[in-house]
Formats: C-alpha cells, structure tokens, sequence
C-alpha cells in the first residue's frame, strides 16, 4: 500500500544523507548518485520491455549471449571516451583478471539466464519485488566475504523487503496453475528467480571486493568477454539434456524468434549492467539493492 511505500522510500533515501553541496564536493558520491538514479530508471524499464518486445518464442539463452554482446561493446565505447583501454587498464594482468572476473562471470551467465526465463512466467511487479531478495544474499555475502555489517535501519528496510517477497511468492505459487500469459508460475518463474536472487548476491559481493582496485568499465568489460566464452563452452560441451536450449540454437538459429524490437531490452539491460558496475564501486551492493528498489517503486 501507499504508508508501505513511503516507509520504504524514507527507507532508501536515509541511505544518502547527504546535502546537495557535499555530493558536488565528492566526485565518487555524485557518480554514486547519478548511476543510482539511471539503475533505477532501467529496473523500472526493464520487465516491461521484455513483456512488450520479447515474444515467448525467443531462446531465454540469446537474449544472455546478446545482452553480453551489448555490454562488450558498450563498455568498450565508454573506455574509449575516457582515455582508451590501455589508459583505464594500466597495471592490467590475466592473473588478477582470471582470480576477479572469471568465476563472477560463470556467476552471471547463470543468473541471467535464469532471470531471462523467469520473465515469461511472473508479471513484472512481482518479478522487481520477488528479484529484491537478493538484497539479502547481498547483505550476508558482503559480510562474509568483505565483513561490512549494515545498519538497523538497512536491517530493517531488508527484512521488510524479503518479508514482502515471500508474501508475493505465496500467492504466485496458489495461482500457478492459472492458464493466463501474464500469471505468476512458482516453478517455472518463482524458483528460478529465487536462485537466480541467490547468484546475484553472490556475485555482487564478490564485484564490490574487486573493484575495490579495479576499473568498473573495464571490469564490465572483462565479464562480458569471460560470459561469452562460458555461452559458447556452454553450447559446444552440455548435453541437451542439461542445457536445454541447445537443440534449438543449432537447428533454428541463436536469434530464432528475433524481432527487430527484441534488441532493445537487451540493449537497455546491458546499459543497466555498467550502471550496477558504477553503483557497486562507489557506494557498495547493499546500497545498489536500496537503488534498484527506487526503481520498483
């Protein structure tokens, strides 16, 4: 209801207290805020667009190849306008890339898979609120890995949030037998976004331990050249009995059930991906979740 929501809101904003001179004052607090506001412009977007642009047709797997695409090439394009990636990568070994990126990639390319087919079965209020689970993942995964603890009131907003998401989960499950497109199916929409929730987290706190000392564009940039390479390992080495979409890629074609509006959610969430990448390294991944739910709301 409306009192839940500007609780909420309250909630999310008590995450910057900062006057406008301060933020003018701190660069990484200005870019904090800036990409935290175009994360939320994107979240609100996205399910929308792939409910609008993205027909039931298309494999869930080359909407992920593409939207990698999309960020390779995105951030490839910011690098180059901010000096060049021989600049923004200085002091750049396959080592520290293989120990920092590899592994969150196999991460992301899991996880954005899963997201990409739990769109097809939840409308999309119940995705952005079911998907905010992560926050707490995050939360419990940044204090293992890093040991950042949160504050009472970022307690508070998280529990509420999860507290939420099961309410949701609940009622998704009761109607999944429901025969309407826009229904929420708890197996086949529910439960991959949950895991998928869960991979997030994981991911995000081991994002924020690596940009701690690494360029946030040329990080995205890494992910997507190593979520790539996983896409086509993925292919050429899984039975179709694992990888479902297989079959399909090979007879049909990658971009089977391909219009020519599909790209745009894709293009739309590969943008958001570097805006994740900025928000993680300036203000951390519990306060990205506190963003992504000013989207929502």
């Amino acid at each position: 209801n409306r009192r839940g929501q500007r609780l909420l809101s309250r909630m999310v904003v008590s995450q910057w207290p900062l006057t406008v001179s301060q933020m003018w004052e701190d660069p990484s607090t200005f870019r904090a805020i800036f990409y935290s506001m175009l994360l939320a412009v994107q979240v609100g977007l996205q399910p929308i667009l792939m409910k609008e642009c993205v027909s039931h047709s298309v494999i869930d797997a080359s909407l992920a190849f593409i939207q990698e695409l999309c960020k390779l090439v995105l951030a490839l394009i910011v690098i180059q306008m901010g000096g060049g990636l021989r600049h923004c990568a200085k002091g750049w070994t396959l080592q520290g890339s293989l120990r920092f990126a590899a592994l969150p990639a196999v991460n992301y390319a899991v996880q954005n898979m899963l997201m990409f087919h739990a769109y097809h079965h939840v409308d999309f209020i119940a995705f952005n609120l079911l998907n905010q689970t992560k926050l707490l993942s995050t939360a419990l995964f940044v204090y293992l890995l890093i040991g950042h603890k949160q504050s009472k009131m970022q307690i508070v907003a998280l529990v509420m949030l999860v507290f939420g998401a099961f309410l949701l989960a609940g009622e998704a499950k009761r109607s999944s037998s429901l025969p309407t497109p826009t229904g929420n199916n708890f197996w086949l929409g529910v439960v991959p976004l949950w895991i998928a929730s869960m991979l997030s987290g994981f991911g995000g706190a081991l994002s924020q331990l690596a940009l701690v000392s690494r360029n946030s564009f040329v990080y995205s940039l890494e992910l997507a050249v190593y979520s790539i390479v996983v896409f086509g390992l993925m292919i050429l080495l899984l039975p179709a009995s694992v990888f479902k979409d297989r079959d399909r890629i090979v007879s049909e074609g990658l971009l089977a059930g391909w219009g020519h509006a599909t790209v745009l959610p894709v293009a739309v969430q590969a943008a958001g991906a570097l805006c994740i990448g900025q928000v993680t390294k300036y203000a951390g991944g519990v306060k990205k979740g506190f963003a992504i739910v000013c989207g929502i709301l």
